[in-house]
């Protein structure tokens, strides 16, 4: 064998390579984080507020145990209007929304939800104040 075929051989592997690379990215799905991210980038400003409100309150503990996820929300303060949220980075169906009314304890068991990391933000208003709790757990 020549150099001419050698380097024809490794041109034409080579040209193989960079197209199978180039379908296969592009058939990748990419999800953004959610779908009104835009609209939430413009309003910023506002959830760095409400991230700071949140911080001058006593906070919502989410722990887990073997079988639930645990929200408690502290008896001293008027929460209200609480959203919990439950955003999995890597797969945007499966995100979950549960709105808390009528107790200081909430639970949700963990064989509602797939194993993985879960972004958590809660929402709430303490008195006039808008407030945004984040927080991520490994299920």
């Amino acid at each position: 064998m020549n150099w001419g075929k050698g380097i024809a051989i490794v041109l034409t592997l080579f040209i193989g390579f960079i197209l199978y690379l180039a379908i296969s990215l592009m058939s990748h799905k990419v999800d953004l984080e959610s779908e009104d991210y835009y609209l939430r980038e413009i309003a910023y400003q506002e959830e760095i507020t409400a991230l700071e409100n949140a911080n001058q309150n006593e906070q919502i503990v989410v722990s887990q145990d073997d079988a639930n996820v645990i929200v408690q929300i502290p008896e001293s303060g008027l929460y209200n209007d609480i959203l919990l949220e439950l955003f999995r980075p890597n797969n945007n169906e499966q995100d979950i929304k549960f709105k808390i009314t009528g107790t200081k304890t909430f639970t949700i068991q963990k064989d509602q939800l797939v194993p993985g990391q879960y972004n958590i933000e809660i929402t709430y208003r303490n008195g006039e104040l808008n407030c945004l709790q984040k927080d991520e757990i490994y299920i």
